[in-house]
Order: structure tokens, then sequence, then C-alpha cells
């Protein structure tokens, strides 16, 4: 997906610059255009079983939350489809109050049983469902009063209860296809077309109980290739992307681009498939962990735009402990390691397999390992393509990046067996492991949970479980006359109603 195409390009830049010769004609505040690039294409737009960052992209417009909570965890929420809300004195009821005057996208009120519906069916959702795995119940006491019932207090479930999108229960009931292909929520923006591997197109929701948003046509064109899309951005085709740290420097030369770095919880790993030779034996992933050189990679991959850490957990994530083992380049270790799981070198893992964006990654991989005796192929795919093998489990390494922002509790995603074939990409099965996490999902005193979760950490990094590369920054490149928050939230999640041009 980033293999440069020169005449692809060279037509690109052909067509929009002449467009951005016509475009300087006219004012930035006249403008109410918006066009987004995508570095892939979506695959559904279901209000819960959404799996990508793309797809939560196009998600976070359309619909809106019970209310708007910052990642950071340093701000309260601000009113959404709720105005305001009380928490009993045992931390066990949760009861949101909602406004009056929010309506679905076809005109409807949006009701308490409407919220009562999206928590329930987000619950189910083997993709998101461990946010708010603490609800025991929820109910409607009257059209505009909801309350979540819990059966014992959990400090994180506010930041997980204001994560689901809130939907409408008659649509859903009506054509659960729709539902999942042409969307009606109640955010700031209502779902217009979309065409397959190439657009998505969303227009101002003129009736929006916030108030009108000010851009009125937002587009969201898919563009793989990094490069095409620097060059999208200095032509002005396109407005505002998440660019790759490699097109940096040009950017940042440009005076009508601005840069917004961004820190958040995701992370960069290889990701090994358990259930496959060699990658079961434990020695066989501290060698490939001591293997790979994250400093060279961080440089060469992300041109110093991220901070090499060998652990899941993120260093600013509650968790994360600096007595928790991390994983140095130590390439005589790596080959002691090899040795003692009885792997004679130079040894054939097979292939590779990795989403054309993260070629660059396997490729920095592939030459490591390659240094320790260890020999794999590149094999790539598009994007969706690519995350189908990954989660049925039909690969044998790879290498990628994923954010499970959220609780720490989040991170249980990617190690217990209930979440094999969604974000356990190492199809990692440990009773052990299962146990700590629902331990640490029960327990109140955050000093108890602290102590739950290195454990938690120390076991993932003991058996290497996966081999976790660094945290990249999200960047953001977008025109200088588009008006952007000052500071985006952590994590990265961005909101076009907050957008205008000056």
């Amino acid at each position: 997906m980033r293999m440069k195409k020169a005449l692809a390009i060279l037509t690109a830049v052909c067509t929009v610059t002449a467009s951005m010769c016509f475009a300087t004609v006219a004012h930035a505040a006249d403008k109410t255009d918006l066009v987004i690039a995508l570095d892939a294409d979506i695959d559904t737009l279901h209000a819960t079983n959404y799996s990508t960052g793309v797809e939560q992209d196009v998600l976070n417009q359309i619909y809106d939350t019970l209310m708007y909570y910052n990642p950071d965890g340093k701000h309260d929420p601000e009113p959404r489809i709720a105005e305001s809300y009380e928490v009993s004195e045992d931390g066990l009821d949760y009861t949101f109050h909602l406004r009056d005057d929010a309506k679905f996208h076809d005109g409807a009120a949006v009701t308490a049983d409407d919220v009562v519906f999206s928590l329930e069916l987000f619950k189910q959702s083997e993709y998101q469902g461990s946010q708010i795995s603490m609800l025991s119940s929820v109910e409607a006491t009257d059209d505009k009063t909801v309350v979540c019932h819990l059966d014992t207090p959990y400090a994180p479930f506010l930041q997980g209860v204001l994560t689901p999108y809130i939907c409408e229960k008659a649509y859903y009931e009506k054509d659960e296809d729709a539902f999942a292909t042409n969307p009606i929520g109640s955010g700031p923006y209502k779902f217009v077309s979309r065409a397959t591997g190439s657009n998505i197109t969303l227009e101002a929701n003129e009736d929006y109980y916030r108030g009108a948003p000010e851009i009125k046509n937002l587009t969201f064109e898919v563009i793989p290739d990094a490069a095409t899309k620097a060059i999208a951005l200095q032509t002005g085709e396109v407005n505002f992307a998440e660019v790759d740290s490699s097109v940096l420097p040009q950017l940042q030369a440009n005076s009508a681009i601005k840069i917004a770095e961004v820190e958040n919880s995701g992370f960069a790993y290889v990701s090994m498939n358990l259930e496959k030779k060699p990658f079961n034996n434990e020695k066989v992933r501290q060698a490939i962990n001591y293997a790979i050189d994250r400093d060279n990679l961080v440089s060469v991959c992300y041109d110093g735009e991220a901070e090499v850490n060998s652990n899941i957990c993120a260093k600013e994530r509650f968790g994360y402990s600096d007595d928790q083992p991390q994983y140095t380049y130590d390439p005589d270790k790596a080959k002691e390691l090899l040795a003692e799981a009885g792997i004679e070198t130079p040894y054939d893992l097979g292939e590779i397999l990795v989403a054309e964006k993260y070629s660059n990654l396997a490729t920095v991989i592939q030459n490591d390992l390659k240094a320790v005796g260890l020999e794999m192929e590149i094999s790539v795919k598009e994007f969706n393509s690519y995350i189908s093998d990954l989660t049925s489990g039909n690969y044998g390494i790879t290498a990628l990046t994923m954010t499970l922002d959220g609780d720490t509790q989040s991170l249980e995603m990617a190690f217990t067996s209930d979440y094999i074939g969604t974000a356990n990409n190492a199809r990692y099965s440990d009773e052990e492991m299962d146990k700590l996490f629902d331990e640490a999902r029960a327990e109140t005193d955050n000093d108890k949970r602290l102590e739950i979760f290195d454990q938690i950490f120390t076991k993932a990094q003991d058996e290497a479980i996966y081999a976790v590369l660094c945290n990249p920054l999200t960047l953001y490149a977008y025109n200088a006359e588009l008006t952007c928050p000052e500071e985006f939230p952590f994590e990265g999640n961005y909101y076009v109603y907050d957008f205008n041009w000056a």
C-alpha cells in the first residue's frame, strides 16, 4: 500500500497543482468543504463492531456519545447526549440525564431506550465490549434518564461508559445491514455515500443540537501511499491527514502546512502466532526480542518520532514500571537463546505477513533477524485482507501498530483467551493471565490494581508474548488556513466539528 508508483504520483501532481492554482482565488473563510485522507479503506461503519482506527475516525463524526471524555483523564466530562450525571455513594449506580433536543439524523428523538440499547449492543461487541465489561445491567427509568448498575465499584467505569456511540434502536431493528453500511447517528455529520476503496462522503447536520457545523461537506479520501498523501496535502487536494514520519521533513519545510504531534498509548510491535512452531517456544520469542535494534528501527521507520519501549504498556500509562523487564538490542544473547531452543541457523521462519503500510517495519525486522540467523520473506497484503488473515490466525509472524486506549484494563484484549480472533493476535491462552486481568477488573484500590498490573506486564515480558518495539507519536498535517484545536486530545482522536477555515 506504500509502494511508490511514479506514474500515479506524477499524475497526482499535475492534477492537483492545477486545482491549487484555481483555489488560491478563493479566501479560506469562504470555504465550507474539507477533505481528509485515510491511509486505508474501512470495512464497516457498524457502531459497535468496528475494529480499526480509520473506522473510528469516520464514526466519530457521525455519532455522539453520552458525554465527551478526554482520554488523558485530566478533564471533567463534557455534556453531549447526556447533560449531567451522578454516581451513587456506594459507586454501584451511574445515573445519566439526557438532553431534550438531541435527535437522530432521520428526525427521531434520542431517548433513554436508545441509550440502553446502545450500551447493551456495545457490551456484546467482541471488539469493544471490554470497555464496559463491569456493566451488570442498564435501565431507562424514564424517557430521559438512564441508570447503569455495577455489581462492584470500578473507578474506570465512567471512562468506559462514555465510549459507546449512541444508536437508534428502531433503525437497527428495521435493517441491521443498513445499520452497518448506511449509519444514522445523532452527531454533527450525516452519512451520504461510500465508494469502496475510494472515498466516504458526509454532510453537515444542520439540526445538530450544539449548532450547525462550520464545515458543511466532508470527504474522506482513501490514500494509502505516504508520498502520494504528502503531495496531496501540499497541493491542496487534501486538507488534513495523519502522516508518516518519512514525509515529515518535506511537510515541515512547507509554510502552507502545519504539523501536530500527539502523544498516545499506541504501540508498534511484532506479533508471533503462538499456535505455530517455532513461535510456541518462549526462548525463540525472547531471541527475536533481543535481535531487534529498536533505536535503529525508530530512526529508520519513524525518523525519531517515537519512544523506544519493549513493554506493551506505554510509559505514561497506569500500570507501567521501570522495574518491569525491558528487551534491549543484544544479538549475541539472541543467538545464545536460539541455540538453547534447539534452533540451527540459518533457520527459515517462512513469511512475515504485513499490510503495505507496515512494510517498512518488516524490512528493518527482516534485516535484524537475518543477522542472528533467522531468515524470512516479506509478504504484503491489502489492509482489510491482512486484518482478516491476522484475526483468523492465518500467519506465522507479522509487524503492525495497535492502540488499545481507555483504561489499562483494555490491554486484556491483547492477552486474554476471550480475545483470540480479535486483538489477541498472538493467540495466547493462559489461565493465570486470564485470572490476573479478572482480578484487576474487580479491584477498586488503585495501589492494589497497580500491583496486579505489575504482575501482568512482568509476566508478559518474561514470556515474550509479543516483541513490542516503540510508542509512535500520532502526526497530523493540515492546511495552515484550517483552524484546528490548539491541542489534540491524548490518543489523537479528532472531531471535524471543532474545525473551521480561518
